[in-house]
């Protein structure tokens, strides 16, 4: 079996032949540090070859969890993965929102499990034996710092303390310690606090080792920008992307050295109409056998305005178009016959299509019906297409935002943001999924499982980001964690989601199995025990309205009626 390393570890294998040694020859916890681009993934590839080096033939009772944020992210390792490791033996399954691999019998032979961490949540919930738990081996984290995401990063944080505190719990029942490790190998973007996410994933015998990667290592250098644009406290995100249309012909012009550029837009509508406007303003050097190539596909196309565009050398790609349109327009694009292609963000996260320049046009995008900032991990993502190693030396990536906000995308780029916990604002719902489980037990326990957070670890450095007084040691910035823990625990005990007898032992009630294993808000369960049964339907849907939970819309829409019945049905309404 054979792994290509990039040519920033080609180059430079003196400074990583050490942790890539440890990474192969030792079982010791891992994190990488390193830009987009710089060969991180082969990374996981050393630590699957580590285990598979470790547990004989025919490998039957293992499991290898990646874990990323993006399904798009889960699709490319699958289809990657499926083809490098099948031919050994090694069966992957992915696991995501848009997959239907539910089927306990599909993963329980799966030997690779690719997946996001809501999903894992969801499905580790379920597993009230923890049987697929306990095989897990090696547990694979990619973009480990959207641990930092307010509504996403609780999530990731609360999966890997789970196994950390499974794995733990294993070894104290098992009588001769004999329980085989729990390995976490976790990747990031630059970040200036990487070893606190290797003191978190720490196993307490030893230190996880922290791979640091420079951005100067990336093997195609890369150039990053951020151009701030005016706009007025009266002026809608609509009326603001629609005037970034017309500065993208000169950010072209400025940046692209007359090769490739991707364009991210915020809509499907949106990457319509910034490629109308761009084919009025700008023209394209191509040459004969450019065009002779590009109008063979234009013949091609279903899409009349897509057929239009294509021989001014531009394009737009996004999932609402036909499938044979967007193989294409990748082709096309692929190729160098196609200067310009214009896309939506979500979509071309999943698609290996890099180019010289990339430039996002605005850094706000519509979800669920609302404007939103982009994540930090999507801008990551979006800029790490920026530069093609086969062909450049160079890129460049251009964010377009507002005035006001330009400062911040500076410092995101620069890395310069610390990583902080967001579990504490999420703190009651992971409680009563813990208990559910059947993880947390007592109090004892659960003030373990607060330990085994990254919660814990940041707290102890930077007490007055999560509340607690500055001048605490550790042992007072423990007491203000076992109170927030236990004021949470109350809570739960009050609605009678838990039980708790006079030591303190907890129990979960079939209210509150509910609660983890559809993902109702805490906030949505104080808001059911207000029915009293004698609510109109106009007041029954005004509470459906109401209700939010911490998964993704897709599943958010499929399971709200589902959970609303369930409810209603409990408190006597139907």
């Amino acid at each position: 079996m054979k792994f290509h390393l990039q040519r920033s570890y080609r180059g430079n294998w003196k400074k990583t032949q050490p942790a890539v040694a440890w990474l192969l020859y030792t079982d010791r916890n891992f994190v990488i540090c390193a830009p987009t681009g710089s060969g991180k993934t082969v990374m996981f590839e050393l630590a699957i070859t580590r285990l598979l080096m470790e547990v004989p033939m025919p490998w039957l009772n293992i499991k290898v969890v990646y874990m990323a944020p993006i399904k798009a992210l889960c699709s490319q390792r699958f289809d990657d993965w499926k083809e490098k490791f099948g031919p050994i033996g090694l069966s992957c399954k992915e696991l995501t929102g848009d997959t239907v691999v539910d089927d306990l019998f599909e993963i329980h032979h799966a030997h690779i499990i690719i997946t996001t961490p809501e999903k894992w949540d969801s499905m580790t919930r379920r597993w009230k034996d923890n049987s697929i738990v306990q095989l897990v081996r090696l547990f694979l984290i990619d973009e480990v710092h959207v641990i930092k995401d307010e509504s996403r990063g609780a999530t990731l944080e609360v999966v890997v303390s789970r196994m950390k505190t499974v794995q733990s719990s294993l070894w104290r029942l098992s009588e001769n310690h004999d329980v085989p490790p729990l390995r976490f190998v976790a990747v990031s973007a630059t970040i200036p606090n990487a070893e606190d996410i290797a003191e978190w994933l720490s196993d307490g015998k030893m230190p996880a080792v922290c791979l640091k990667v420079d951005e100067d290592q990336r093997p195609v250098k890369l150039r990053k920008i951020v151009l701030g644009f005016p706009c007025s406290d009266s002026q809608t995100e609509f009326k603001f992307d629609l005037t970034l249309n017309y500065k993208i012909a000169s950010v072209i012009q400025a940046y692209s050295d007359q090769k490739p550029v991707l364009v991210f837009c915020a809509t499907r509508k949106g990457v319509q109409q910034a490629a109308s406007v761009l084919s009025k303003d700008a023209k394209f050097l191509l040459s004969v056998e450019q065009k002779q190539r590009l109008q063979k596909s234009a013949n091609s196309l279903k899409d009349s305005k897509l057929r239009d565009l294509l021989m001014y050398g531009l394009a737009y790609h996004h999932a609402g178009m036909e499938v044979s349109d967007r193989k294409i327009i990748e082709g096309a694009f692929t190729a160098g016959d196609l200067p310009v292609l214009f896309t939506t963000s979500t979509l071309a996260m999943g698609v290996n299509l890099p180019a010289h320049l990339v430039v996002i046009k605005s850094t706000m995008h519509y979800v669920g019906g609302v404007f939103e900032e982009y994540s930090e991990t999507d801008i990551l993502q979006m800029i790490g297409r920026a530069g093609r190693p086969q062909f450049d030396t160079t890129a460049t990536a251009v964010i377009m935002t507002r005035l006001s906000t330009r400062e911040k995308y500076i410092q995101m780029l620069n890395g310069a943001d610390i990583i902080e916990s967001s579990l504490h604002r999420h703190l009651v719902e992971h409680l009563n999924a813990e208990i559910a489980l059947h993880t947390v037990t007592d109090v004892t326990v659960a003030l373990e499982w607060i330990r085994s957070t990254f919660l814990y670890i940041r707290a102890l450095k930077n007490p007055t980001h999560y509340g607690f007084s500055s001048g605490l040691d550790k042992i007072g910035i423990e007491a203000k964690l076992q109170e927030l823990c236990l004021k949470n625990l109350n809570d739960l005990s009050s609605f009678n989601l838990i039980r708790m007898d006079k030591e303190n032992n907890f129990k979960p009630t079939e209210t509150g199995r509910l609660m983890a294993w559809y993902y109702i808000a805490f906030d949505t369960v104080k808001q059911f025990f207000r029915i009293k049964g004698t609510e109109t339907l106009k007041e029954l849907v005004i509470l459906m309205k109401i209700y939010r939970c911490s998964v993704d819309f897709k599943q958010k829409q499929k399971i709200r009626f589902r959970i609303f019945f369930m409810s209603a049905k409990r408190f006597g309404l139907c």
